[in-house]
C-alpha cells in the first residue's frame, strides 16, 4: 500500500470514530477512562447538567434537541441545594474491555429523593429507578447508597444520563468504583459509622443506667437527646431504610421530627445541667418557652411537608445551638465551672451545623467534610457532654459534701440539745415520781386511821379519793420502775429460759379472765425451744404480751403464741397474736413511746408503760420487740426477738 493510501484510510477510521462519539452525545475530552486495576474515580469533573425547571423533559428530548444546553458542571460534587427544580446529569466512561474488574456507578449522598439512570443499550436506553422514595428492596444491591452495576464492557465510551429531583437538598457525589475500591470504601465506612454509632448507642446505655442509678433529671433528658440525635443521623446517613424500615420510606421525609425531639431534650437537658433556676432564672423562663415551642413544633411538622419542615427544623437547629452557646457562656462567666465544656461541645457542634446548612443551601461547595460536619461535630459534643456530666457529678458531691457536712453537725448538736433536754426530763420525772410518793404514803396512813362508819353523803365521795390515790400510787410505782430500768448500767443475769413453759404458766395465772371472755389462747411455741435472757425480766415480756391480747380482743376471740420460721440466723423470734382492733401504721412505733395512749390518749386501767417497759428490758437483754398489724379491725402482732440459746 502506497504511502498517500495509508494516510486516506486513517483519515477515514478517524472520521468513523468521531461520528461514533457524536451519535453517542460525547465531545472529545469528556470521556473518563477508567484504568485497569483502578480503585474509584471522581465524576464531578466529567458531568455536563441541564436543568429542567418544570420536570418536564424526557430522555429523547434531553438527548436529541435539548442536549446542546448541557453544561459543564462548574464542581467536582456537584450542589443544587434545595429546589423544585429537576436536573439532568450527562457523563461518558469507558471501563477497561478486558472484564477482570467490575465497575459500579455510585451516588454516595444517600437521602436524595429520586434518581433515575438511563443506561445506554444499542438504540436506545434502560431506565433504571433509583433514590430513598422507593422501598430498599428496589435497590440493585443491598447498600445504603445507590450503586448501579456497570455492565460488561467492550472498551468503547458509554454515555449515561441520570435525572435528579427531590424535596431535600440535591448533593450529589458521583464515583465510578471498581468492586475493589468499593470493597474498601465501604469497609472503611462502615468502621468509622460503627465507631459512631456504636458510641452514641454505648452513651445512651451507660447515661440510662446512670438515670436509674442517681435518678438524676439531667441525665434522663440527655437520653432522650441522644435517642433523637441518634434517630436523626442514622436516617439521613441511610442506615435507617436500610435497617430500621426498609418498607417504609415515608419515614425518611420525618428526619425533621427526629431533629425536633432531640432539640426539646437538649434544652430540658441544659435548663438542669446549667442549673438556670439557681444561675440564671431570666434564661431559665426563656428555654422554658422554647422548649413549650418546640413541642407545638413537633405536632406541626407531623403535618408540614417537605422541603417547609426541612427548612424549619434547620432553622431551629441553628437558633437553639446558638442560643445554648450563649446562654452556657453566661452562666460559664457567672462562675459555674461545670458549663466550661458545655460551651465548648455547642460551639463546635454549631460550627458543623453551619457548615452543613450552607451546604444545603448551595452557598458553599459540597464536600466530604461539608457533608459530615455535624457527624464529626456532634461525636464532639456527644463526647464533651459526657465528660460535663461527669464534671457537674463532681461539682455536685462537692455541694453534697459541704451540705452532709453541715448537715452533721447541725445534727450532732441538735442530738446533744435532745440527749441534754432528754436526761433533763428523765431526771425530772423521777424526782416528781418521788415526790409524789411522799404524800401517797401520808394518804395511805391516813386511810389507814379512818375510824367508825362513814356517814352515807360521804362514803361515795371518799371511794373516788381511794381509787384516785391508788391510781396515782400505781402511776407512781410503774413510772419509777421504768425509769430505773431504763437508767440502770448493769444488765441482769442471763441464762438459758424455755419461754413455752413460762407462757403456760402465764396462761394458767389468767385462766378466769380467759375463760369469762371466752377467749381461745394457744400456745405453740416448741417446748425444747430456749432462749438466752434473764428469766424473770423474760416472764414479765411474755406477760405484757399476753396481757395486750387479751385486753384488746373481743370475745370469743383466738390468740395464738407461735414461733416465726423465718427467724434470723442465730434467734428467735414469738409472735403473740390476737383478732383485735389492730393498730395504724403511724402508731406502729408510738405505742413503745412513754405514755402513749391509742385512741383518746386515755385509759382508766392503764399509763401506756407496759409495753416500754418491756421494749427496755428486752433491747437490754439483746433482743428487740416490736408491733405488726394490717390496720383497723385486721387484729395485731407482738414480736419478740431474742438470742438462740446455744445447743448443750
Amino acid at each position: 500500500m502506497s504511502f498517500l493510501g495509508e494516510i486516506v484510510i486513517r483519515k477515514f477510521l478517524t472520521s468513523v470514530v468521531l461520528l461514533c462519539l457524536v451519535a453517542n452525545g460525547v465531545q472529545a475530552g469528556e470521556v473518563l477512562r477508567a484504568e485497569p486495576g483502578g480503585a474509584e474515580y471522581n465524576l464531578g469533573p466529567w458531568v455536563d447538567v441541564l436543568e429542567d425547571p418544570e420536570g418536564q423533559f424526557s430522555i429523547s428530548e434531553v438527548t436529541g434537541s435539548l442536549s446542546d444546553r448541557f453544561r459543564a458542571s462548574e464542581s467536582d460534587n456537584p450542589s443544587f441545594g434545595f429546589t423544585s427544580a429537576v436536573y439532568w446529569l450527562r457523563f461518558t466512561v469507558q471501563t477497561p474491555a478486558s472484564g477482570a474488574d467490575k465497575w459500579y456507578l455510585v451516588q454516595r449522598h444517600p437521602i436524595i429523593d429520586h434518581l433515575t439512570l438511563f443506561v445506554p443499550t444499542g438504540g436506545g436506553f434502560r431506565q433504571v429507578d433509583m433514590g430513598d422514595a422507593l422501598p430498599f428492596d428496589q435497590r440493585q444491591l443491598d447498600h445504603r447508597e445507590f450503586i448501579y452495576p456497570v455492565p460488561a464492557s467492550d472498551g468503547q465510551p458509554r454515555t449515561y444520563y441520570l435525572r435528579v429531583s427531590g424535596k431535600g437538598a440535591l448533593s450529589l457525589e458521583l464515583k465510578l468504583s471498581s468492586a475493589e475500591g468499593l470493597i474498601e470504601r465501604t469497609y472503611v465506612e462502615q468502621l468509622v459509622f460503627g465507631l459512631f454509632f456504636g458510641a452514641l448507642v454505648i452513651m445512651l446505655v451507660y447515661n440510662l443506667l446512670l438515670y436509674f442509678s442517681v435518678r438524676d433529671r439531667a441525665y434522663l433528658y440527655y437520653i432522650v437527646f441522644l435517642s433523637g440525635f441518634l434517630l436523626s443521623f442514622v436516617n439521613i446517613n441511610g442506615f435507617g431504610l436500610q435497617y430500621l424500615w426498609p418498607g417504609v420510606p415515608k419515614i425518611n421525609e420525618y428526619y425533621p421530627v427526629f431533629a425536633t425531639v432531640a432539640l426539646w431534650g437538649l434544652v430540658q437537658y441544659s435548663r438542669v445541667f446549667l442549673d438556670l433556676a439557681r444561675q440564671r432564672p431570666g434564661f431559665e423562663r426563656f428555654l422554658k418557652r422554647y422548649g413549650q415551642l418546640l413541642l407545638a413544633m413537633f405536632v406541626a411538622l407531623l403535618f408540614l411537608p417537605a422541603p417547609w419542615s426541612y427548612h424549619l427544623s434547620t432553622l431551629l437547629v441553628l437558633v437553639e445551638v446558638v442560643v445554648l452557646v450563649y446562654v452556657g457562656a453566661s452562666v460559664w462567666r457567672q462562675g459555674y465551672s461545670a458549663a466550661r465544656l458545655f460551651v465548648l461541645a455547642w460551639s463546635l457542634f454549631l460550627f458543623g451545623c453551619v457548615l452543613f446548612a450552607a451546604d444545603n443551601m448551595k452557598l458553599i461547595e459540597h464536600t466530604m467534610l461539608t457533608n459530615y460536619a455535624p457527624h464529626i461535630g456532634g461525636a464532639w459534643a456527644v463526647i464533651l457532654l459526657s465528660l460535663a456530666l461527669g464534671d457537674r457529678i463532681k461539682l455536685l458531691e462537692a455541694q453534697r459534701d459541704a451540705m452532709a457536712r453541715e448537715a452533721r453537725e447541725t445534727l450532732q448538736r441538735h442530738f446533744s440539745e435532745v440527749q441534754r433536754l432528754d436526761r433533763d426530763k428523765m431526771v425530772f420525772l423521777d424526782y416528781l415520781s418521788h415526790e409524789l410518793n411522799t404524800p401517797l404514803n401520808w394518804l395511805s396512813g391516813a386511810r389507814m386511821l379512818e375510824a367508825g362508819d362513814l356517814p352515807d353523803e360521804l362514803r361515795e365521795a371518799v371511794s373516788m379519793v381511794h381509787k384516785g390515790q391508788d391510781r396515782l400510787q400505781q402511776l407512781v410505782e410503774t413510772s419509777l420502775r421504768y425509769f430505773d430500768l431504763a437508767g440502770r448500767k448493769d444488765v441482769p443475769a442471763q441464762s438459758h429460759c424455755a419461754p413455752m413453759w413460762l407462757f403456760d404458766q402465764l396462761m394458767k395465772e389468767r385462766k378466769m379472765d380467759i375463760e369469762v371472755r371466752d377467749l381461745d389462747v394457744r400456745n405453740r411455741i416448741p417446748a425444747d425451744e430456749q432462749v438466752l435472757a434473764n428469766e424473770a425480766e423474760l416472764r414479765s415480756v411474755l406477760a405484757v404480751l399476753l396481757d395486750n391480747a387479751i385486753q384488746f380482743s373481743p370475745d370469743g376471740a383466738r390468740i395464738e403464741a407461735v414461733v416465726d420460721d423465718a427467724s434470723a440466723p442465730g434467734s428467735m423470734t414469738i409472735r403473740v397474736c390476737d383478732e383485735g382492733k389492730g393498730i395504724l401504721a403511724e402508731d406502729m412505733e408510738g405505742i413503745f413511746e412513754p405514755f402513749f395512749m391509742v385512741g383518746s390518749g386515755h385509759r382508766a386501767d392503764g399509763f401506756g408503760l407496759s409495753l416500754p417497759i418491756a421494749r427496755v428490758m428486752v433491747e437490754q437483754m439483746g433482743g428487740q420487740l416490736w408491733a405488726e398489724s394490717e390496720g383497723r379491725g385486721q387484729g395485731a402482732c407482738l414480736c419478740l426477738r431474742l438470742p438462740r440459746a446455744a445447743a448443750a
